[in-house]
């Protein structure tokens, strides 16, 4: 049948686009008319992007984003310093890394640093089942996992504000500084 309505890769693509055209700001209001409350999409099938749909995307984006930059600056390193990002599950095989980083939902690396690995759960679910030796190497993997609950850490709401800008990641995450 003929789309209803926006998918979530959709709106990483369509909100990249508003931001590169310099459409909509950051902060999500349209350049055009800072009181404009929505942007008509498809006229034709009543489809509309508001600033209601920015902002909810803009802090689900931060969620993310704030988890990524805490976990990193835990870790002691920038973006740059990573040498792989791996995206797995189905969501992650329908987005442009490229729109996805423009907006901070993923961090601004080299794009050959950056892979799609699919629904990698249920493969290793499955070989942790049928191989006594992944299953193994799996437990001793898992004692290293070092677990932080975000809203714990006192600079999670200054960060998640920060993420709720639709705006590149920073490439030197110093100035978040966590304690």
């Amino acid at each position: 049948g003929l789309a209803e309505g926006i998918c979530g890769s959709g709106l990483i693509d369509l909100l990249a686009e508003l931001r590169s055209h310099e459409l909509m700001n950051e902060k999500g209001i349209f350049v055009d008319d800072p009181k404009r409350y929505q942007l008509t999409i498809l006229p034709e099938r009543g489809m509309t992007f508001s600033k209601e749909d920015a902002s909810n995307l803009a802090q689900a984006k931060a969620a993310n984003y704030s988890g990524q930059v805490i976990l990193m600056r835990r870790a002691e390193i920038n973006p740059d310093d990573l040498d792989a990002l791996y995206l797995a599950g189905g969501f992650a095989n329908f987005i442009d890394v490229e729109n996805a980083m423009k907006i901070g939902l993923l961090p601004s690396i080299d794009l050959g640093r950056v892979t799609k690995v699919g629904n990698v759960a249920l493969d290793g679910a499955r070989s942790a089942l049928m191989s006594l030796t992944a299953r193994t190497r799996l437990e001793k993997l898992t004692d290293e996992v070092v677990h932080v609950e975000l809203e714990t850490v006192p600079e999670f709401f200054e960060i998640f504000v920060e993420g709720c800008l639709l705006k590149a990641m920073p490439h030197d995450l110093s100035d978040f500084d966590l304690n």
